[in-house]
């Protein structure tokens, strides 16, 4: 290579200073970077040496002549016309030489492959077949086409079951202190400040932010548990037990990646689509990574559950999620079948050794999403809660009159088929289009959330349950779970689509999905 070569361990930050002071003593002594570079094979290796002859020092101006002389044999056409204009008087002399070894570019490959073969061959460590047994034999559970399924499945339930678990004291705790101490505290500090302000801070942004604010402990289970699965190496396996089923939609396993990257966001795996090569296969990976519920929806969901369904409710939890996946199947089956049709291409994708998790790496993932979390409940979400509570007071004198209680009314016989007669789950619903964490801030304020000091998110979501009966608790999450995504992902997916259609096809198709499914859970519950 040419150049000094530093060990280095990414994960424990080891070798790193070394790695400086190599590149900056290198940018100062630029005469020590000598690669032995690959070389073509011995039998057009005189043909090399003739064209570099006769370029001689007519080489095009800032191109090296051994590189000119290289691509010319190789055939490279822009390189040929841009000779044959700048040097006219040894075109045709080159060209002779040229002709009659159009198989040049063959031996040029090769004496490439040669000198990658000797680099790998000095470099690289093979793992002790200890290890690599050890992969093949989790493996042959993992990647079953049955096995790996129920697997894939175990490991999802295992997630919601620490997440409420380990989490939910936690998230009450925080909740009890946001809407305790901290919203006395804030009363008393504004005791001579007008009405409007003390409201729109206390009952506002206290009151939205701060009970979107009180589940940060579940998110954080959440990122580490799915932290966990990715770092041990479990994630590509996810990816290739998905292939066969994805098949059914038109897609292959790759397309499984920004799906699973769709429960932390929406927006970065719809992003990430920009790995799958086929435009029909992206184009629909990014309609259906919105039905992938996010960690705003799961978070509403956390929050809702328990007091919706008790000690049941991390079973209904992930028969909600799976819910989501198998509406995400059949939508992408019906699309596939109907809008876009193609040739499938076949997954190829590496299957890394699994390791011991890194408790640095897990605890960067964390941080990373959680920071993103807590900027968006810091910014965007104390703005939107601000807006609902004055949109919820003027310019009437109680919410029912206000602008947000004329609009909730007027939507409240759509809302009534699927038991959500509330107005306030109607705007609940509509704000959610800003960020579906803001379902949650929306009821804060509009069921007035920071009013019941110490009961936190429990008294709020014990108000919201007391207004919906079983039926329609769950119809409001089923919609809540299939709702037309968040605004950040309707721009994404006119970025990455080049256009507003699809965006409009995917608003449009979820909305209708959310009301029938709303429609159909609340009239089926109400016969039990």
């Amino acid at each position: 290579l040419g150049v000094p070569v530093v060990e280095l361990v990414a994960s424990k930050g080891r070798g790193l200073w070394e790695l400086v002071a190599a590149a900056t003593n290198l940018a100062e002594h630029p005469e020590l970077f000598s690669p032995n570079r690959p070389t073509i094979r011995e039998k057009h290796r005189p043909v090399l040496a003739e064209i570099e002859r006769l370029l001689d020092d007519r080489s095009p101006a800032g191109y090296p002549r051994e590189w000119v002389a290289l691509k010319l044999l190789e055939g490279d056409v822009d390189i040929s016309e841009l000779v044959r204009r700048t040097a006219p008087e040894v075109w045709p002399d080159i060209h002779s030489v040229l002709v009659g070894h159009d198989d040049a570019f063959l031996d040029i490959a090769g004496g490439r492959y040669d000198w990658i073969g000797r680099m790998v061959r000095a470099a690289v460590v093979r793992p002790r077949r200890g290890v690599t047994a050890v992969t093949d034999r989790i493996d042959r559970v993992a990647t079953h086409p049955f096995w790996g399924l129920l697997l894939l499945l175990a490991a999802l339930a295992v997630l919601f079951l620490v997440t409420y678990r380990v989490a939910g004291p936690a998230a009450q705790a925080l909740s009890g202190l946001i809407s305790g101490p901290f919203s006395k505290l804030l009363h008393a500090g504004l005791e001579g400040a007008p009405g409007w302000l003390s409201g729109a801070l206390v009952d506002g942004a206290v009151a939205g932010a701060g009970t979107v604010l009180s589940f940060l402990p579940i998110l954080v289970v959440f990122f580490a548990a799915l932290g966990l699965l990715e770092d041990v190496g479990y994630m590509t396996r996810a990816a290739y037990v998905t292939d066969r089923y994805m098949h059914w939609m038109g897609l292959h396993g790759k397309s499984c990646l920004p799906l699973i990257l769709g429960f932390g966001c929406n927006v970065p795996a719809i992003l990430g689509s920009r790995i799958i090569e086929e435009r029909r296969a992206r184009l629909l990976t990014m309609i259906l990574t919105p039905f992938v519920p996010c960690t705003g929806r799961l978070a509403v969901l956390a929050f809702l559950a328990p007091a919706f369904f008790g000690s049941h409710a991390p079973w209904a939890a992930l028969a909600m999620v799976g819910g989501n996946l198998v509406v995400l199947g059949l939508v992408g089956v019906a699309v596939n079948r109907l809008v876009f049709r193609g040739e499938r291409s076949a997954l190829i994708m590496e299957m890394p050794l699994y390791h011991v998790p890194n408790a640095r790496t897990i605890g960067m993932y964390v941080w990373r999403n959680t920071l993103a979390f807590l900027k968006k409940a810091g910014t965007l979400i104390v703005l939107v809660s601000v807006v609902i509570w004055a949109l919820s007071h003027y310019p009437g004198s109680t919410p029912r009159e206000s602008v947000l209680g004329v609009v909730g009314r007027g939507l409240e016989p759509m809302g009534a088929v699927m038991g959500l007669g509330d107005w306030r789950l109607i705007v609940a619903l509509l704000s959610s289009f800003v960020a579906k964490e803001n379902s949650v801030a929306t009821l804060g304020v509009l069921f007035g959330g920071s009013t019941a000091v110490g009961a936190g998110t429990a008294g709020l979501a014990a108000k919201v349950a007391g207004v919906l009966t079983p039926a329609a608790a769950a119809a409001f999450l089923v919609v809540q779970m299939t709702f037309v995504p968040c605004v950040a992902s309707v721009a994404a997916i006119r970025q990455e689509s080049g256009s507003w259609r699809w965006p409009a096809v995917n608003m449009g198709l979820m909305l209708v999905i959310a009301s029938v499914l709303g429609l159909v859970v609340y009239q089926v519950g109400s016969l039990f």
